[in-house]
């Protein structure tokens, strides 16, 4: 079996996900487990987009929706003999679908910051840092503060790339809590938001363990059963980078991956189902 020879689009998507298919099909209870193949996009859509919004994508993001225009991993799990859900989710968006967030929005945050930063003006440079609950520096924003819309996160948070100014082509990953309109950082770049997404097995709302509130409990109880160890107070993903322990090889991403998509890619397989839209 092990000598089963990987078509270039399999491998790519294999290398992408960092065998993320083949680990979770080893998992007791998960089956299900579908990943939807998307074309690469071509340059010139790629300067459209960035046109559009008059900013530049980071290396690493144009290089992945030039080898894939986003993709979709979903797997279910069986909880009894006739309860299987599908519970597991990655999601990232068609580049089209990577929105800037609502002007009037947006003026709401800008308002907030302005009233935040006039309340600190009397404060030196090293107390007007305001930090999110992990301690990571809250983001800035400004008019000049451009925010795009990544994932919707259970209509309670927001995966949001910001762009400190136009002139900017190094986004950082931010948690947008809607209740609050309050920033929990998530990733410094977009190759270590993708291996956090990896990492975190698709399991549901994943992002939110960095919330200010937490997984809703059913969720935290998937946690319990299939990956513990991403609950352990995070000790390592505030270190920015996820150190791959060696029961979980499947951490790390090498970029020039992305450089390997075959041109033309093979047709999705007639068995691949549509993943739900929720």
């Amino acid at each position: 079996i092990m000598n089963k020879k990987l078509s270039p689009e399999d491998a790519f998507y294999e290398n992408l996900t960092l065998g993320l298919t083949k680990t979770l099909s080893n998992v007791p209870r998960v089956c299900n487990v579908n990943l939807e193949r998307r074309q690469p996009l071509n340059t010139c859509q790629v300067v459209n987009w960035e046109q559009r919004h008059c900013v530049y994508l980071p290396e690493d993001m144009k290089k992945f929706y030039l080898s894939t225009d986003g993709f979709v991993l979903n797997w279910s799990y069986q909880y009894a003999p006739n309860d299987i859900r599908c519970v597991g989710y990655i999601h990232f968006p068609h580049l089209l679908q990577v929105t800037l967030l609502r002007e009037n929005i947006e003026n709401t945050y800008t308002g907030l910051a302005s009233a935040s930063s006039s309340s600190l003006s009397g404060a030196t440079n090293s107390a007007a840092v305001v930090k999110d609950k992990w301690d990571n520096p809250v983001p800035i924003i400004t008019a000049r503060t451009k925010i795009f819309e990544i994932n919707n996160v259970n209509e309670m948070a927001k995966v949001c790339m910001l762009y400190d100014s136009t002139s900017s082509n190094n986004p950082r990953f931010y948690l947008l809590e809607l209740a609050t309109l309050s920033w929990q950082f998530l990733a410094e770049t977009f190759s270590e938001y993708l291996r956090m997404a990896i990492a975190h097995l698709g399991l549901p709302y994943w992002e939110l363990c960095f919330s200010s509130f937490g997984l809703p409990s059913w969720t935290e109880q998937l946690f319990l059963l299939l990956a513990p160890h991403l609950l352990e107070k995070h000790e390592l993903r505030r270190g920015r980078v996820i150190n791959p322990a060696c029961e979980h090889p499947y951490n790390i991403i090498d970029p020039n991956i992305f450089r390997g998509k075959p041109k033309s890619v093979a047709k999705v397989p007639a068995n691949s189902s549509k993943p739900h839209n929720k």
